[in-house]
């Protein structure tokens, strides 16, 4: 079904958006792909990523998200949003695959959108399968100027010194921490603690 999925062109990209606090503005978005399937309707990524990500066209699936978030992202820039920033999240397939920053080089030179306008997510888990290949590839594509996310952050197992090691440029706290009925409590002190990781 993914693959059919593929062919005809039923994946979808959802845009959400990124606020800066201090004054309410649409900085950037983050993309979410979607599967509009023709018998049950819109599917979030919960109903069909692990097996996407596990498949044979999760490199082509991947690279169709980066570029047509690249492409959006670079029109939303040339409208008037001039430092727009568009996430994306990777998959662990694109790292395996051992050419992501050539291939993100090219969508950008392709879609004309600046390496500071792209911001790629990556959890934490993620990272743990394939430190080494990962550490390689991140730093290459941070030296080009592109953003290094940590998606996710708190829910895996990875250890602080990853803040050190990896060049990450943005911590993405899970929700767990900022909904629910505890975020006056103990989770309160988690995100305050990590806030304060991220900006040392």
């Amino acid at each position: 079904g993914l693959r059919q999925a593929s062919e005809r062109g039923e994946f979808e990209l959802y845009y959400q958006p990124q606020v800066r606090l201090s004054d309410r503005a649409v900085v950037g978005a983050e993309a979410l792909i979607r599967w509009k399937h023709p018998k049950l309707g819109v599917l979030a990524p919960a109903a069909f990523l692990e097996t996407l990500e596990s498949s044979l066209i999760a490199v082509p699936v991947s690279e169709w998200v980066l570029r047509t978030a690249c492409c959006q992202a670079a029109e939303w820039r040339q409208s008037g949003l001039q430092a727009f920033r568009i996430g994306v999240n990777l998959f662990a397939a694109q790292f395996r695959a051992g050419d992501l920053a050539s291939v993100v080089d090219g969508i950008l030179g392709e879609t004309g959108l600046p390496p500071a306008g792209l911001e790629l997510e990556v959890t934490e888990n993620t990272i743990l399968r394939d430190e080494s290949r990962i550490d390689a590839t991140l730093f290459q594509l941070r030296e080009t100027g592109v953003g290094i996310a940590f998606d996710d952050y708190g829910t895996g197992y990875a250890s602080l010194t990853m803040l050190k090691k990896f060049p990450v440029t943005r911590l993405k706290i899970d929700r767990s921490f900022v909904s629910g009925d505890d975020t006056a409590g103990k989770n309160r002190l988690i995100v305050e603690a990590i806030s304060r990781l991220a900006c040392g």
